[in-house]
Protein backbone atom coordinates (compact mmCIF):
# COMPACT_ATOMS: atom_id res chain seq x y z
CA UNK A 1 0.00 0.00 0.00
CA UNK A 2 2.72 2.88 1.04
CA UNK A 3 4.49 1.82 -2.48
CA UNK A 4 1.07 2.77 -4.34
CA UNK A 5 0.76 5.89 -1.89
CA UNK A 6 4.47 7.06 -2.97
CA UNK A 7 3.80 6.04 -6.50
CA UNK A 8 1.00 8.42 -6.95
CA UNK A 9 1.94 11.14 -4.50
CA UNK A 10 5.19 11.22 -6.92
CA UNK A 11 2.97 11.28 -10.11
CA UNK A 12 0.39 13.38 -9.25
CA UNK A 13 2.17 16.16 -7.72
CA UNK A 14 4.28 15.82 -10.66
CA UNK A 15 1.65 16.23 -12.92
CA UNK A 16 0.06 19.07 -11.19
CA UNK A 17 3.57 21.27 -11.17
CA UNK A 18 3.67 20.91 -14.58
CA UNK A 19 -0.07 22.16 -15.60
CA UNK A 20 0.61 24.69 -13.12
CA UNK A 21 3.75 25.49 -14.92
CA UNK A 22 2.67 25.26 -18.49
CA UNK A 23 -0.88 27.11 -17.60
CA UNK A 24 0.54 29.94 -15.52
CA UNK A 25 2.16 32.22 -18.06
CA UNK A 26 0.64 35.12 -17.12
CA UNK A 27 1.98 34.76 -13.65
CA UNK A 28 5.60 36.15 -12.50
CA UNK A 29 8.45 33.92 -13.38
CA UNK A 30 9.28 33.32 -10.18
CA UNK A 31 5.96 31.65 -9.28
CA UNK A 32 6.09 29.90 -12.76
CA UNK A 33 9.68 28.28 -11.94
CA UNK A 34 8.14 27.82 -8.11
CA UNK A 35 5.69 25.52 -9.84
CA UNK A 36 8.13 23.55 -11.93
CA UNK A 37 10.57 23.13 -8.47
CA UNK A 38 7.36 21.86 -6.77
CA UNK A 39 7.37 18.82 -9.48
CA UNK A 40 10.51 18.15 -9.52
CA UNK A 41 10.52 17.61 -6.01
CA UNK A 42 7.37 15.48 -5.35
CA UNK A 43 8.71 13.08 -8.57
CA UNK A 44 11.69 12.75 -6.07
CA UNK A 45 9.59 12.29 -3.04
CA UNK A 46 7.62 9.79 -4.58
CA UNK A 47 10.71 8.03 -6.43
CA UNK A 48 12.63 8.00 -2.66
CA UNK A 49 9.66 6.69 -1.10
CA UNK A 50 9.22 4.15 -3.99
CA UNK A 51 13.38 2.69 -3.45
CA UNK A 52 13.30 2.69 0.23
CA UNK A 53 9.94 1.37 0.39
CA UNK A 54 10.41 -1.59 -2.04
CA UNK A 55 14.34 -2.53 -0.53
CA UNK A 56 13.88 -1.82 2.59
CA UNK A 57 14.60 -5.83 3.42
CA UNK A 58 17.42 -5.49 1.34
CA UNK A 59 19.55 -2.51 2.67
CA UNK A 60 22.00 -1.41 5.21
CA UNK A 61 20.98 0.68 7.90
CA UNK A 62 22.82 3.71 6.94
CA UNK A 63 21.42 3.31 3.12
CA UNK A 64 18.07 3.70 4.94
CA UNK A 65 18.87 6.58 6.74
CA UNK A 66 20.50 8.06 3.75
CA UNK A 67 17.74 7.29 1.94
CA UNK A 68 14.19 8.53 4.76
CA UNK A 69 16.68 11.55 5.66
CA UNK A 70 17.14 12.50 1.90
CA UNK A 71 13.24 12.06 1.42
CA UNK A 72 12.07 14.12 4.21
CA UNK A 73 14.43 16.97 3.07
CA UNK A 74 12.43 16.97 -0.02
CA UNK A 75 9.14 16.92 1.46
CA UNK A 76 9.87 19.41 3.61
CA UNK A 77 11.25 21.74 1.28
CA UNK A 78 8.64 20.88 -1.18
CA UNK A 79 5.90 22.17 1.52
CA UNK A 80 7.77 25.19 2.01
CA UNK A 81 7.46 26.28 -1.74
CA UNK A 82 3.55 25.49 -1.23
CA UNK A 83 3.88 28.10 1.61
CA UNK A 84 5.44 30.21 0.15
CA UNK A 85 3.19 30.33 -2.49
CA UNK A 86 0.31 30.58 -0.72
CA UNK A 87 1.57 33.37 1.54
CA UNK A 88 2.76 35.65 -1.88
CA UNK A 89 -0.78 35.97 -3.16
CA UNK A 90 0.65 35.58 -6.38
CA UNK A 91 -1.63 32.29 -6.94
CA UNK A 92 -4.72 34.07 -6.14
CA UNK A 93 -4.42 36.60 -9.23
CA UNK A 94 -5.09 33.57 -11.58
CA UNK A 95 -8.32 32.50 -9.37
CA UNK A 96 -9.84 36.09 -9.40
CA UNK A 97 -13.08 36.39 -11.27
CA UNK A 98 -11.80 39.04 -14.21
CA UNK A 99 -14.25 41.33 -15.21
CA UNK A 100 -14.83 41.39 -19.38
CA UNK A 101 -16.19 44.25 -21.09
Amino acid sequence: MKLLAYSVIGIVGFIFGIVAYISGRHLPQWVRYSFLLFACLALGYGALGYLLEHNRASLPYSARATLDHYRTLLAGVAIGVAVTLGISGQVKLSVRPRDEV
